[in-house]
């Protein structure tokens, strides 16, 4: 009986909702990816991970930092609906208005450059995702501590996004079938979750103030630049290898990157758990044996992963083809350095009253990778491989940040 009533608390509803929004996050890609890999062939996937790297840009400016700020105001104010109710629709307005402005620019774009003019529609019918991810207000579920529906809904936009592509793409020439799959399913979520902030959670619709608009988009904006250093750290190698060497390019660096990022995503759950944890307790010495236990581990499992390069790519991909293995083998040695860099930062140093200069570590990091890589460009030496090697140099150095502020704070220095 004690059990249950544990289970139906709200932390443990909370945990539980993020347990499986983080199984379906990492699963459904892992299992999907491959697939249209073999299906569309390495040119087509090529231009459906470039597309999905520009449509990235926009939803990072959509959400304009408005997960952290409205998830910050919301929470402080759940005693005034009325309140919440006028930053709701606010907010709401000014992530429409940022929507306009992107479609603005991808007009633009369109009109303007050839690379992106040869595939107009292709671009336009990826636009979806940005309609969807801005109907659905995830930082107002966040912020009211209802996680259960942002599993909910995240579960149905994934769900309804990569399952059809298992049905309904059966051939190469079937890719233009990957962007509807995806803005179907995100923006059946969008409607779904408007559905419930407006109809089942007492919210009701009005035009709100300039005045109120404004300011939501102010306070945003302090969070912005934090948010999008990550996004153009993570983003821009996909995009510009797109731009600069094709789509062939695009579709032999993805594959890689598609099994370093699983490989780093196997860490969530355990940042998840541990920031909160020594956020609370400051238990240096208990975050300490498990930095070094994981770190030890990983050691073993990156070597694996780089002995056994060929076979995984054999598995995964049905080739261990040379261009996707040498991205491969830079790429995930870089897992040596990224593991404990991602315990060093929100986990540890912003858990410990850091987290400005956890940011700015994420900043300046960023802002080194893409100046690395323009300087690629210019010198004519931006490649696939060149690419992979600015991003373990730009993971090196933040870890070398982040070292040198644990030792700043004398955070590994236990009572």
């Amino acid at each position: 009986m004690a059990i249950k009533q544990k289970l139906k608390s709200p932390m443990a509803v909370n945990f539980i909702s993020l347990v499986l929004l983080q199984g379906v996050n990492y699963l459904l890609p892992l299992i999907s990816f491959p697939f249209l890999f073999r299906v569309l062939g390495v040119e087509r996937w090529g231009l459906v991970t470039f597309g999905y790297s520009l449509m990235q840009y926009f939803v990072m400016f959509t959400d304009f930092g408005f997960n952290l700020s409205a998830t910050k105001y919301i929470s402080q104010h759940r005693s005034d609906p009325k309140a919440i109710n006028d930053y709701l629709n606010s907010a709401m307005t000014g992530r429409f208005l940022l929507c306009l402005v992107s479609l603005l620019i991808l007009l633009i774009l369109i009109g303007g450059f050839d690379k992106f003019r040869t595939d107009a529609l292709f671009y336009l019918l990826y636009f979806g995702i940005i309609i969807g991810n801005v109907m659905f207000p995830m930082w107002f579920f966040q912020g009211m501590e209802n996680m259960k529906y942002i599993t909910v809904f995240n579960i149905i936009a994934k769900s309804l996004s990569f399952i059809p592509f298992f049905i309904f793409i059966r051939k190469p020439e079937d890719y233009m079938l990957v962007p509807v799959c995806y803005s179907f399913g995100f923006v059946l979520a969008g409607l779904v979750s408007l559905y419930i902030v407006y109809a089942k959670m007492d919210m009701r619709w009005y035009w709100p103030t300039l005045k109120g608009i404004k300011e939501a988009l102010r306070e945003s904006s302090m969070y912005f630049l934090s948010r999008a250093s990550t996004s153009l750290f993570t983003t821009s190698n996909s995009f510009l290898i797109g731009l600069v060497c094709g789509n062939t390019a695009v579709g032999y660096y993805s594959a890689a990157e598609k099994l370093y990022q699983a490989y780093n995503q196997l860490l969530t759950p355990f940042t998840g758990v541990l920031f909160p944890h020594i956020a609370k307790s400051r238990d240096v010495g208990f975050f300490k044996k498990i930095f070094y236990r994981i770190s030890f581990a990983n050691i073993f499992c990156v070597a694996a992963a780089l002995a056994l390069s060929s076979i995984v790519l054999q598995i995964v991909y049905g080739t261990a083809d040379p261009n996707i293995e040498s991205v491969y083998l830079v790429l995930v040695s870089g897992c040596f350095v990224t593991i404990p860099s991602m315990l060093m930062g929100y986990p540890f140093l912003a858990a410990m009253g850091h987290p400005l200069y956890t940011n700015w570590t994420i900043v300046i990091t960023s802002i080194v990778h893409i100046t690395g890589l323009f300087i690629l460009y210019l010198c004519s030496a931006l490649d696939t491989t060149t690419v992979a090697m600015m991003v373990v140099f730009s993971e090196s150095l933040l870890i070398c940040f982040r070292a040198a502020g644990i030792r700043r704070f004398h955070l590994f220095k236990t009572k």
